[in-house]
């Protein structure tokens, strides 16, 4: 009993943490633009008394947080939201309208509208939805990392990246998929037959609670050099705070029947659960069972890349093997490694045959010549020397 006390109490909590953010919003940039105007003191502010010419670039930089999200929900609900309702539900009951006032029988009005109506829809989908959804996908982005980045840098720092860059590109194209098959994962279970009410709908509404959780702290976890497998295994281990978190985004999500109206309020919305990720502190260890719901996901990716390393093309490094606790298993983010060690283990059997020939070499010159010569000597030394010294270089693991 006092675990689900513990469970339900982490759940508001994390409902909260997320609400927050529509405040956090203003008082954050308050206290970046108070901060920016005591710049620190540096050579030239000592000497002339003046305002570093870094301070204003200092303002630029960090003072983007509220205009970011104001031009997000410009784009998103002022002009791409607002668009597609207003033809909706204006454009086309106006011309129906119409076409009733200029055609009062009722056989030739239906034959008009039959046609006129699907053709408007399709040409407005087709040169107004359909570009302007890609450009607001592009922007979007650019301006989710420019929000994450600037309250990460104003609260934390210097972000600390992933050190390795095939390790951060490859960590990126893995998280997008294993986001993907995840969403699958989801509309599947959202229509399983199950005989009991609601209960597709309710575990529909867990696995998309937790893909919210995750886009909103993805980039604070990403600023902090997380790798995939930790920020997968963090979710899993500590879900009902991140059920709470993502719930109220994934609910007001799914409200409108359109998928296009649900993406743009779920793009107005996220910017505050940017903000509020990166200022929450996450409630841990409330409960001793891990919700694996990720596994399934990270196995098929797992097989996949494990199916392309058997055909000759690069793959995932490291195997398919569950952790002590039995989440989800980690994924390699690199395929350099791989690459590395295999040639490393062919320059190694090539430099064993090379010392055997040298070794059979010598031996045949020392039973035909017993006094070698000090040059000879010297060379099989300095030949030997370098060897070593290869074979030492190979034998040394790749520093990730």
């Amino acid at each position: 009993m006092e675990s689900i006390y513990r469970i339900g109490t982490t759940v508001l909590q994390g409902i909260f943490d997320s609400i927050k953010g529509i405040t956090v919003v203003f008082y954050l940039d308050k206290e970046a633009n108070r901060k920016i105007s005591q710049p620190r003191p540096t050579k030239e502010s000592l000497s002339t008394q003046s305002t570093p010419p870094q301070a204003s670039k200092r303002s630029i930089e960090e003072s983007k947080v509220l205009k970011r999200v104001v031009q997000c929900s410009m784009l998103n609900g002022g002009i791409f939201m607002l668009s597609i309702l207003f033809f909706e539900y204006a454009v086309l009951p106006g011309l129906h309208l119409f076409l009733w006032y200029l055609f009062r029988s009722s056989t030739t009005l239906t034959t008009v509208w039959g046609w006129m109506q699907p053709s408007l829809s399709l040409l407005f989908n087709s040169f107004w939805v359909a570009p302007l959804f890609l450009l607001s996908k592009i922007v979007n982005s650019l301006w989710f990392q420019d929000i994450a980045d600037s309250a990460y840098k104003f609260r934390k720092g210097r972000p600390q990246l992933i050190p390795s860059i095939s390790k951060l590109i490859a960590d990126t194209l893995i998280s997008l998929l294993i986001q993907i098959l995840f969403l699958l994962q989801s509309t599947l279970v959202k229509y399983l037959p199950v005989p009991v009410p609601f209960a597709c709908s309710a575990l529909y509404m867990v696995h998309m609670s937790l893909l919210c959780a995750l886009y909103a702290f993805e980039y604070k976890w990403f600023n902090m050099g997380w790798e995939l497998h930790k920020r997968l295994t963090y979710i899993e281990q500590n879900w009902p705070y991140f059920l709470g978190f993502g719930l109220p985004l994934a609910a007001l999500s799914e409200l409108p029947n359109s998928i296009v109206i649900s993406g743009c309020v779920f793009s107005v919305l996220f910017p505050l659960f940017i903000i509020s990720a990166n200022e929450a502190t996450p409630k841990v260890d409330v409960c001793e069972t891990p919700l694996k719901l990720f596994s399934i996901v990270v196995a098929v990716t797992n097989a996949l890349f494990r199916g392309r390393s058997k055909s000759g093309k690069a793959a995932l490094s490291q195997p398919l093997t569950p952790n002590a606790r039995g989440l989800t298993p980690p994924l390699s983010s690199s395929t350099s490694s791989f690459g590395f060690q295999s040639s490393a283990q062919f320059q190694q059997q090539q430099y064993q045959q090379q010392q055997h020939r040298h070794h059979h070499r010598h031996h045949r010159s020392h039973q035909r010549n017993p006094s070698p010569s000090p040059s000879g000597a010297s060379s099989f030394a300095s030949s030997a020397s370098v060897l070593t010294a290869q074979q030492t270089l190979l034998s040394r693991p790749l520093r990730r």
